[in-house]
């Protein structure tokens, strides 16, 4: 990976938990406007937050200027803002890929398989605890107020049931790709496994992985 992080590679992961943590405080706003100590502390809370987000936005829009004056191009300034981020491990817009990214050489079956584990990380740890603690509380919270439970919280109970189904079939899946690495590559098993996460340039240059990449 490039030396240089982009903005959406350092402070995306803070943007969306504020975004999230927002969504919540609406939710709890709306639920205990009644009492009034919460009333008074929630939308102080949700200022606080409001504030750190444009924070973020005028670092970008700082950096934007920064480099025009410097007279970099608009591809340079795309991905210095958007660039991939380290921590990416599937497809991303080939305008603002790293260079040193091999996706394009990667078999179809390991883009596939790397896309949904990939995506399921960053569902299912974070939504099992919303899906099995948080939003049973609210929709039970919801009905009986006899309100509707909103449409975002039923999306991500939805999402995370679908992903709890879907992560061991392609689990399964991964370990007969594996052995079929393997067997066709001579691959040890380690290097088969990390085929699926590893973006490091040195892994698939310097170990047997490279055996996968097309030419």
């Amino acid at each position: 990976m490039s030396d240089t992080e982009s903005w959406l590679g350092r402070h995306g992961p803070y943007i969306l938990l504020l975004v999230f943590l927002y969504y919540c405080l609406q939710i709890a706003m709306a639920i205990f406007g009644d009492w009034f100590d919460l009333y008074e502390m929630l939308p102080i809370m949700a200022n606080a937050i409001i504030v750190l987000m444009v924070a973020a936005f005028v670092g970008v829009v700082v950096r934007v200027v920064v480099q025009v004056v410097r007279r970099a191009s608009w591809t340079r300034v795309l991905r210095t803002i958007l660039g991939q981020p380290s921590w990416w491990r599937t497809w991303y817009p080939r305008a603002l890929r790293d260079p040193s990214s091999v996706w394009d050489r990667l078999p179809p079956t390991l883009k596939v398989l790397r896309t949904v584990f990939w995506l399921e990380l960053l569902l299912l740890p974070a939504g099992f605890l919303l899906a099995i603690f948080v939003l049973p509380t609210f929709e039970v919270v919801f009905a009986s107020l006899g309100m509707a439970f909103p449409l975002m919280m039923r999306t991500v109970t939805f999402a995370v049931t679908i992903g709890g189904y879907v992560l061991p079939l392609f689990a399964v899946a991964a370990v007969v790709q594996g052995r079929r690495w393997r067997a066709t590559y001579g691959l040890p098993r380690m290097v088969a496994f990390s085929a699926l996460f590893s973006v490091s340039q040195d892994f698939w240059r310097d170990t047997e992985a490279r055996l996968l990449l097309r030419h």
